[in-house]
């Protein structure tokens, strides 16, 4: 089934901006002898190809995680793991939802890169880069927004998730109600399959046929949107990155947060 979110990572390298960084990028890395004598547009190049990479690179993984999710290998398969059809779901959604949110701090991150803000990694966050300077007047904070109001729903359960280790419920991520439901049922079909009749395992296989259907459409509306609104900051970041490496690549010693 053909999606809107089929190939996100892909539709992003389609962006003029990504296609402008490619272009310059793809020359720096192929040509190891030029790598060693960068200059510093180069330079900043490669710092902005980078973090666009990182960002195209997670949209390429929510992909697959959605994948993953709705594409169950065979019983068999899943026996030998020693593992039920519900852990597989957890599993690839748990991922999907680390990485969605994930994609927030890529953005600010890219941001702190193409604006050449100088700030370390490790205090940069978005609050610190919407009150920059060179950022607070500009469009980037309402995109920046954009993204957190998207992220925002989930934030809570992926940081229970990666510092609790408590799986989140699959029926709140995707509005289903019953989805938790299926949780017992797998673990009890897994260990005692023989104790079900069945009429049992047919109904259950048919609930999950429901399930990934409704999974499916949930996690490509949200990839969906986040994509909306990530072209839509690389869109006005890329005249900031223009500026930047045109000045960087004269020899004029100039500040372009001034130009």
């Amino acid at each position: 089934m053909k999606t809107c979110s089929t190939k996100v990572g892909a539709e992003l390298t389609s962006h003029p901006m990504v296609r402008d960084l490619f272009a310059l990028a793809r020359p720096l890395i192929l040509n190891e002898a030029q790598t060693k004598t960068l200059t510093v547009a180069d330079s900043y190049s490669l710092d902005v190809f980078d973090a666009i990479s990182a960002l195209i690179n997670s949209f390429d993984l929510l992909e697959l995680c959605r994948s993953f999710a709705t594409l169950t290998p065979s019983e068999k398969y899943l026996k030998g793991l020693k593992i039920n059809r519900h852990d597989w779901l957890e599993y690839h959604i748990s991922t999907f939802l680390i990485t969605f949110v994930t994609i927030g701090d890529e953005a600010v991150a890219f941001v702190n890169v193409v604006h050449h803000l100088g700030i370390d990694p490790r205090d940069c966050h978005a609050a610190a880069v919407k009150r920059n300077k060179w950022v607070k007047d500009t469009s980037i904070p309402t995109q920046l927004d954009a993204i957190e109001n998207l992220i925002k729903p989930h934030r809570k359960n992926r940081n229970h998730l990666v510092h609790g280790g408590k799986v989140p419920s699959l029926s709140s991520l995707v509005k289903s109600g019953n989805l938790d439901q299926l949780k017992g049922f797998s673990l009890a079909l897994q260990h005692s399959p023989e104790a079900f009749p069945q009429t049992m395992h047919a109904k259950l296989d048919a609930a999950y046929v429901k399930a990934f259907i409704q999974i499916d459409k949930a996690l490509d509306r949200e990839a969906c949107q986040l994509k909306t609104t990530v072209w839509q900051l690389l869109t006005d970041l890329h005249k900031f990155y223009n500026k930047w490496l045109s000045i960087l690549s004269s020899n004029v010693v100039s500040d372009p947060h001034t130009n």
